[in-house]
């Protein structure tokens, strides 16, 4: 038992999160772990310890290797691998099928186990058996994702299991047991844990469902679903690892799925569903979608979040470093800003009319001459503020997201976007979220002739942000803004908040539906109506109404339901996996050209916001062929290392690897 127990101390030690942190006591004994009520609970909480922390991490390589992020600096792993540097021996991420088989392996000894605690009510054994039930399925579902068919353990091997020589299961048998596992964990749990409860992050009935439908959402795509490049996907004896024979009514399933999470959501309003700053209306005049946006990934647990975990914001745990890598640098040198947003992502997020953004090249060599509806919503005097004191009531305005948009000096392409775009892109000339009082704090962000009390961030050439003499500024003259925590100094990087990561939340939910959905009937009109309520929550017009022939047309509704995924989900980790499970990754990113602004551009001692040139749109690659990003085929899976093959000669290498 204790060797269960040294592996679970490990998964979390690598993870290093503190409420996953309680582990038992190695040094106890088997029988003082079983049979005490606060043991028990501590191993099960350790069985959440291999969840991973999907984007809150500078090092994630899904956030990195396709096309919405460019990594400045050559020592964080994105880098590396968006240059085709990565292979089964050297792959520079932390190994997800290793710590995943420890989390599983631990689910079977904790339920094996649990029945010898005579401390634990019956009910309450029930509902830790649903919720180490549920993780064992979640796990499968991210091995799924990651490397595909797997090796399916549905018991704890015995001692004398020859583990080495276990073969791969076929895709379709690993989906069908995760689905099997939602299924009977579902049973076991409760609907939801209400926002203030200290169960929030275990496992509930609409985290099952929700798995549920996301793994039925992954058997039914392209990459999975009769595809020919899989054909020769074999284990050693022959067995097919994928079906070659298109099934239609996958999709179906995973609508079905999909709409059991929305029948939950719909009959339990006030705890699950999109979530809305301070509870308003949709229809109410005072709704605010730049900040039900924004603020959805930064008050803490809410009604969207349908699983996910609270970490302290701290260390790697949480923000602190990957605040510090987007936030743009100030003149005392805090921030290592090396994380940029591109023009790819940028250029898909809708105007505030609901209308495509169209590049317009002459055009974005200019400056917006007019300050957006949003800048300044409470009409402060800015003109005439010989203290300052307007200024720092429009900045209390930022704060509180009342105020966003453009303002009067921004880049044409950043004026008059959706909200959903403010809340997840930071750019040039844009007012900085700094909220102090002191001006003086305030001006940290600006060079001597651009100090006008706001904070405005400075990404062109010579600016605070990028000097040009490090490699600390964004290659892309963007960066993030989303999961950058309003009330947390960015000027000493201790924040002292929790906030959640989200592995699964409704407004993907509904973007999974709607796409399902899409493929058995593209007429019906449920896909509208979920759409629709999606672009309310952003404040923006039914797609209906601006794209024309797009009413149930399966080919056009398609290509923007993934661009609504591309610009809801984004930087959240989403846009690799769904470009690689539709099939859509080797025609979007090989040999793609990763845009950015002209961040190198002009003289550094004269450049400043009045520099137009830097709105030049630019290849990253341009007069550098070393930059461009490297996308092969077999980067569709994550390969299994080498170490692992080596211990288990059973195993197959995933397909052209």
């Amino acid at each position: 038992m204790k060797r269960y127990i040294i592996m679970l101390a490990m998964a979390a030690a690598l993870v290093g999160c503190d409420y996953l942190d309680k582990m038992p006591d190695d040094q106890k004994t088997d029988e003082m772990v079983w049979t005490n009520r606060t043991e028990v609970l501590k191993y099960l909480t350790n069985c959440y310890s291999a969840l991973r922390q999907e984007c809150r991490s500078e090092q994630d390589p899904w956030i990195g290797i396709v096309d919405d992020i460019e990594i400045s600096s050559a020592n964080l792993r994105p880098y590396g691998m968006a240059r085709g540097d990565w292979s089964p021996t050297s792959l520079g991420y932390p190994d997800h099928w290793s710590l995943n088989y420890k989390a599983i392996r631990a689910t079977f000894v904790f339920e094996q186990n649990i029945d010898r605690c005579k401390e634990l009510s019956e009910d309450l054994k029930s509902r830790y058996v649903g919720e180490s039930i549920f993780l064992r399925g979640y796990y499968y579902f991210d091995l799924l994702r990651l490397y595909g068919p797997v090796v399916l353990l549905r018991s704890l091997p015995s001692n004398s299991a020859d583990f080495a020589n276990m073969p791969r299961t076929p895709f379709d048998e690993c989906i069908s047991y995760v689905v099997e596992c939602m299924d009977q964990a579902e049973a076991l749990l409760p609907t939801f844990w209400p926002a203030d409860s200290e169960e929030c992050g275990h496992a509930t009935k609409v985290a099952c469902r929700a798995v549920k439908a996301q793994a039925l959402l992954l058997a039914a795509s392209e990459q999975w679903n009769g595809n020919p490049d899989y054909a020769d996907f074999r284990n050693h004896d022959g067995t097919p690892l994928a079906s070659s024979t298109y099934d239609p009514n996958k999709w179906k399933l995973a609508a079905d799925a999909a709409r059991d999470v929305i029948d939950l959501a719909e009959e339990n309003p006030d705890h699950i569903g999109l979530y809305t700053a301070d509870n308003v209306s949709l229809e109410s005049s005072d709704y605010n979608p730049f900040k039900s946006f924004y603020d959805l990934f930064n008050v803490g647990w809410n009604k969207e979040v349908l699983f996910g975990a609270i970490f302290n914001v701290g260390g790697h745990c949480g923000r602190s470093t990957w605040m510090q890598y987007c936030t743009p640098v100030n003149k005392n040198g805090f921030s290592q800003l090396i994380i940029g947003v591109t023009l790819n992502l940028a250029d898909a997020f809708y105007m505030e009319d609901g209308t495509e953004y169209v590049p317009d090249e002459a055009k974005e060599l200019t400056l917006a001459t007019e300050n957006g509806p949003h800048f300044n919503p409470n009409n402060y005097d800015l003109e005439n503020d010989p203290t300052g004191a307007n200024r720092t009531a429009l900045l209390k305005d930022y704060k509180n997201r009342v105020a966003w948009g453009h303002s009067a000096g921004d880049g044409y392409m950043f004026a008059n976007r959706e909200a959903r775009f403010y809340a997840t892109i930071n750019y040039n000339h844009r007012i900085q979220l700094v909220y102090s009082t002191d001006k003086a704090v305030r001006d940290n962000f600006n060079s001597p002739g651009q100090q006008d009390g706001f904070g405005r961030v400075e990404m062109y050439y010579g600016g605070i942000s990028n000097t040009g003499e490090t490699d600390s500024y964004s290659r892309t003259g963007m960066c993030p803004q989303k999961f950058i925590v309003p009330n947390e100094s960015i000027n000493d990087f201790s924040p002292t908040g929790r906030y959640v990561t989200m592995y699964v939340r409704y407004g993907e939910i509904l973007l999974d539906y709607i796409e399902a959905l899409n493929e058995v009937n593209p007429s019906d009109p449920e896909i509208r109506k979920y759409w629709d309520l999606l672009r309310k929550r952003a404040g923006l017009p039914s797609i209906y109404t601006t794209i024309s022939g797009l009413e149930g047309n399966k080919e056009l509704q398609r290509k923007y339901i993934i661009r609504e995924r591309q610009v809801e989900l984004a930087i959240e980790g989403d846009r690799y996996f769904t470009l690689c499970r539709r099939k859509l990754a080797s025609s979007v990113l090989k040999d793609a050209t990763i845009w950015g602004l002209n961040v190198r551009g002009g003289d550094p001692a004269t450049n400043s916001f009045a520099y137009t040139d830097f709105y030049k749109r630019t290849g990253l690659n341009d007069g550098n062929p070393a930059d461009r990003r490297i996308w092969k085929d077999c980067y569709s899976l994550f390969p299994i290392m080498q170490t692992e093959l080596d211990k288990s000669p059973g195993l197959v290498q995933n397909a052209k690897w």
